[in-house]
């Protein structure tokens, strides 16, 4: 695995090494550290993972905050948002329920006309039957005191 090398500034690399400027000068001109040269600018070769400094980590964890804060805000106007889109389908909803129920208002009272009719109709055909019935006893009656008219007391 490879060993994690960077390049820091002189002052981040006196802080993280916890010596001053001047000891870090001598340990460069010593050669005890690796230094690389960019126009006037001296970086100091490190080893290991980057420890961030209180400022940077202060720094990182303000951005990062108002990120945060910037995307609540968007979730919260997106909430908004969505609570009033959903307000306006439950009123189309209750609107859409409404016009179904006048809709069928006229259906419904046919249905119970029909319900009606369908009564009386099986009411009026018991009542037939019943009719029938003595229409037929009464016939046999007649036609039983006319053989014996003719029969017996002619």
């Amino acid at each position: 695995m490879e060993e994690t090398v960077r390049w820091v500034s002189k002052a981040e690399a006196a802080e993280e090494l916890e010596v001053s400027m001047s000891t870090l000068d001598r340990m460069i001109r010593r050669g005890e550290v690796e230094v690389a040269r960019e126009g006037r600018r001296v970086y100091v070769r490190m080893q290991g993972p980057e420890y961030l400094g209180a400022e940077e980590l202060l720094r990182r964890s303000v951005a990062r905050e108002e990120e945060l804060r910037r995307t609540v805000r968007e979730l919260e106007q997106s909430v908004s948002e969505w609570r009033i889109r959903a307000s306006e389908l439950e009123r189309e909803r209750d609107e859409a329920r409404e016009s179904a129920a006048v809709a069928n208002r006229p259906c419904h009272e046919l249905e119970e006309k029909y319900r009606k009719e369908v009564a009386e109709h099986r009411e009026t055909k018991e009542t037939v039957t019943i009719a029938r019935v003595w229409v037929i006893v009464l016939l046999v009656v007649l036609i039983a005191w006319i053989l014996l008219w003719w029969f017996v007391l002619r």
